[in-house]
């Protein structure tokens, strides 16, 4: 019985497979790319927050417009100065001819800047009163600024009424 001798050469086989370091870099680059990934769909969902914010501060200010449309009357008693709160007023002013048209802003604006404070966070509000061209007519100037969730930034909108 005759043995064989067998030489294994490094240099005379071909490698099979794929080498540790191919593995490893490989997995880097798929690593970096999932980062990626998570980082634009992180700065998607901040910037539909922040659309989203600026609807309902649009949405609040379209509110409070139609409530001085509503109460013209009670013109000058809207003006608010910026960062007020407005207290709870003591009449509630539910049925018509219950209060005068000044008792129906302060419980109008009170209504509103609820409706601010729980919709955006670190709410102030201002409302500048006017006269306007016409006698008798008024223009507001309604201003609501907040604190952008997820930003140190704060967000402005305003809009100007005439009644």
């Amino acid at each position: 019985m005759r043995l064989r001798t067998v030489r294994w050469s490094l240099l005379g086989t071909r490698a099979a497979g794929f080498t540790l370091l191919e593995v490893l870099a490989a997995m880097l680059v798929l690593t970096l790319g999932l980062l990626g990934l998570a980082s634009l769909a992180l700065g998607g969902l901040q910037g539909s927050r922040m659309a989203l914010q600026h609807t309902a501060a649009t949405a609040l200010l379209a509110d409070l417009a139609d409530r001085i449309r509503a109460n013209r009357a009670g013109g000058a008693a809207y003006a608010l100065a910026a960062g007020a709160v407005v207290v709870r007023p003591t009449l509630p002013c539910t049925a018509v001819g219950e209060c005068s048209a000044s008792a129906m802003a302060a419980v109008d604006l009170y209504a509103w800047q609820t409706e601010v404070a729980a919709t955006l966070p670190e709410a102030q509000t201002r409302v500048i009163v006017a006269s306007a061209g016409a006698p008798g007519a008024r223009a507001y100037s309604i201003t609501l600024r907040w604190r952008q969730s997820g930003d140190a930034s704060f967000a402005s909108v305003s809009m100007t009424v005439q009644a």
